[in-house]
């Protein structure tokens, strides 16, 4: 027992086991779980969202190369208390590989023989503002020094500035000793005490298990600062923590296997549909959605394996894509090669010229500058169209600014939706220009200063948008 309450101390005066990555083997599983809350502190316009978040590691084989695994992630957004309804959410699953480092990189899975790039990619960048689906945070790439106490290491990621990491020190979790590393990921001016553009930083502290290598929990906090304002703009925390662990084997194990790779090959299809705008019509989609169908009834003895999840779920966003209530968005491999949010608030809007709909002509966005410019991306058929089309002719009628309506889908169900309902304010068409502000869902309202400069951003429809949208555009059109 002495010997033990020595060994534990010498461990927590900063001498650890030197891991050198990850250790994983095959069949291992690993669960953690926790919670992801955003909030908006906007002059007149505060939000605060709660979600449960739900993560597994699932290893699918290991060598020298390091192992290739399972990510599967689920965001669910948290009921309030009495509520009845179903939480809305996320659920995604990729294949990933780990190297003998900690590296993550995005792997094609071997069930999608129709991959036009069959290759490793970069895993995406943590997003700044979004839900966390794409979760690999809970591995690092290992400094090539070894990880004592006081060491400080830095990483480089495109189009962003550095991450710096520093092993804090060591400590005691969960009964075990443990290290606590932090890193930082910060624009340059983020610290100033007035700042003329937004700013933002990032910052994540993870607690290691020597023995381990890779997160037993995960702590990241998001903060973004806009010009002229005292307090922050945004505020983002993660927090996920070990659940529990366990390794498969056999018949249990080969069932998960091929879920799970059957799950990353219709998501791959999913995005590679969803990043082709949907020009192709509803066909592709309804054809994965029979294709998932088909699956689920040929594997129903996989039903009790947690990753069928991701393929019910693809199912369902292609069914929804084929009625057109979903847009295009952009796979998730592909986000690291998107520099930054391009409606980001404080920056300018990129400009667009997007055709007339129910208009001559078309409208150029850097036209409308002098004056405050509220840009509405829609969808023709789904539920809300009807009232953002309402909202926008009210505004339109006040002459506070510019509207402009830019609906993505068929342009006849605009011009139907307007006729109908008597709406006098042009609509444009959107359907080719909203990949230049980076959008993935719908309704957006953006508003735009008379400078051309974002300034505040909503997304989706809800109770206080309208009164929300209308307060801040009032307040700009002063």
């Amino acid at each position: 027992m002495f010997s033990q309450t020595l060994l534990f101390a010498t461990v927590l005066l900063g001498a650890p086991p030197e891991p050198k990555g990850p250790v994983l083997e095959k069949g291992l599983e690993v669960r953690w779980s926790g919670s992801f809350t955003e909030a908006s502190f906007r002059p007149g316009v505060q939000a605060h969202r709660t979600y449960d978040v739900d993560t597994r590691l699932f290893v699918l084989d290991t060598g020298d190369f390091g192992a290739d695994a399972v990510l599967f992630t689920r965001v669910f957004l948290k009921p309030e208390g009495g509520s009845r309804e179903l939480p809305t959410g996320v659920v995604r699953l990729d294949l990933v590989k780990i190297g003998p480092n900690g590296k993550v990189q995005s792997l094609p899975s071997p069930a999608d023989p129709d991959n036009p790039d069959p290759k490793l990619k970069p895993w995406p960048l943590v997003q700044l503002q979004g839900l966390p689906t794409t979760e690999a945070g809970l591995f690092f790439e290992f400094p090539e020094k070894p990880l004592v106490r006081g060491l400080t290491w830095s990483r480089k990621e495109t189009d962003r500035p550095d991450v710096s990491w520093k092993m804090a020190e060591t400590i005691s979790f969960q009964g075990y000793p443990a290290m606590k590393l932090v890193a930082e990921q910060k624009t340059p001016g983020y610290y100033g005490d007035r700042i003329r553009q937004a700013e933002w930083r990032k910052q994540e502290t993870l607690t290691v298990f020597p023995t381990k290598g890779f997160a037993a929990k995960l702590v990241r906090i998001i903060e973004k600062r806009e010009p002229d304002a005292e307090v922050l703009s945004f505020r983002s925390v993660l927090a996920l923590e070990q659940q529990g662990r366990i390794i498969y084997s056999g018949r249990l194990f080969d069932e998960r296997r091929e879920e799970a790779i059957q799950a990353a090959a219709f998501t791959a299809m999913l995005d590679r549909l969803l990043a082709a705008s949907g020009r192709d019509g509803p066909k592709p989609f309804e054809a994965l959605a029979r294709r998932t169908s088909a699956y689920i009834s040929d594997r129903s003895a996989n039903d009790n394996v947690p990753y069928r999840e991701a393929t019910l779920a693809v199912r369902k966003r292609a069914y929804s894509a084929a009625k057109g209530e979903l847009p295009p968005s952009t796979p998730a491999t592909e986000a690291a090669k998107i520099k930054g949010d391009p409606i980001a608030i404080g920056q300018p809007i990129p400009d667009i010229t997007p055709p007339g709909i129910t208009a001559q002509g078309s409208a150029k966005l850097s036209s409308a500058r002098g004056k405050p410019l509220l840009v509405i991306y829609f969808q023709p058929t789904v539920s809300s169209a009807l009232s953002v089309l309402h909202l926008a002719d009210e505004l339109n009628v006040r002459k506070l600014g510019t509207i402009l309506p830019l609906a993505i889908g068929e342009a006849a169900e605009a011009k139907k939706l307007q006729f109908e309902e008597k709406i006098a304010v042009p609509i444009f068409d959107g359907t080719d220009v909203y990949k230049t502000h980076g959008l993935e869902a719908t309704p957006v309202f953006i508003l735009v200063d008379a400078d051309g400069v974002v300034r505040n951003v909503w997304r989706g429809w809800g109770k206080e948008t309208p009164s929300s949208v209308t307060r801040d555009f009032e307040r700009w059109a002063k």
